[in-house]
């Protein structure tokens, strides 16, 4: 199995090592291009003062952490919330010679993923959020209806997430599919699979009993501080609407949820 300490802090062991070049980084801070991903992270937790600098044009920020580091000085920051998720793993990989079920997605579905993930609501989704990794997908006669793919990718582990079903395609097993395909993946580059899923979600039992059928088993509980640049003032962002944050597939909707189209660009000066 992969080094497990890396996935106390896995936000920052991507950013500083295989997925640098998706977003900016300055000693001890890194985050994403706001189109990629609102996440943030740095080297030792709970020290913001690089990142206070890195992220000052107007940035709303996931910081993921151990619940005994989550930030607890905050100077120029506004606290939103919270959110404890499980943090499961995939510790007996299995390896086969299948095809893959679903179709490999690229950039020219950008669109199509932005519009789906915009419709079904699987926590925030960029532009670009497919940039993260590799992504499969089913079609439907209207286009794309069903996916799953990769977030985070650090040394030895790689992230499921992004996974989301068209209202009309759910209850089809798309979505186990499509992950199979993912861990495929995953597996043939000798990596391990982790994923979060929110704690205290409507979707919390369904989802957790989907992913322990798949192999994941959980491994510990992780906290996301969502974090408000104090001077971002025209915002009607609330603590509530982070709700299903970082639940990844079909099970769970809440009234909004952020997208990257919704997050404030960075100012310029």
């Amino acid at each position: 199995m992969p080094d497990p300490a890396l996935l106390d802090n896995p936000v920052w062991h991507a950013l500083d090592s295989l997925q640098k070049a998706l977003g900016i980084s300055e000693d001890d801070a890194a985050l994403y291009d706001y189109l990629i991903s609102i996440f943030a992270a740095v080297e030792t937790p709970g020290n913001l003062e690089t990142l206070t600098r890195l992220a000052s044009q107007g940035r709303i920020l996931g910081l993921l952490t151990r619940p005994d580091e989550v930030a607890a000085s905050l100077d120029g920051w506004d606290e939103m919330a919270q959110i404890p998720v499980h943090q499961m793993i995939y510790p007996n990989p299995t390896s086969d010679e299948a095809g893959h079920y679903g179709r490999r997605l690229n950039d020219d579905d950008a669109e199509a993923m932005f519009a789906l993930a915009k419709l079904t609501e699987p926590g925030p989704f960029g532009k670009k959020t497919g940039q993260m990794g590799s992504y499969f997908g089913v079609d439907g006669d209207a286009g794309l209806i069903s996916m799953a793919g990769e977030r985070f990718r650090l040394p030895g582990w790689t992230e499921v997430s992004g996974v989301c079903s068209h209202p009309e395609a759910r209850g089809k097993g798309y979505a186990f599919k499509l992950i199979e395909d993912v861990l495929r993946g995953i597996v043939a580059q000798n990596a391990g699979a982790f994923l979060h899923v929110r704690i205290g979600s409507p979707s919390e039992k369904t989802a957790v009993e989907l992913y322990e059928r798949l192999g994941f088993e959980h491994h510990q509980t992780m906290v996301v501080q969502i974090l408000k640049e104090r001077e971002l003032v025209q915002s009607n962002l609330k603590p509530g609407i982070w709700g299903t944050f970082l639940c990844h597939c079909v099970f769970t909707k809440s009234p909004k949820v952020i997208t990257a189209s919704s997050i404030p660009s960075p100012k310029t000066s």
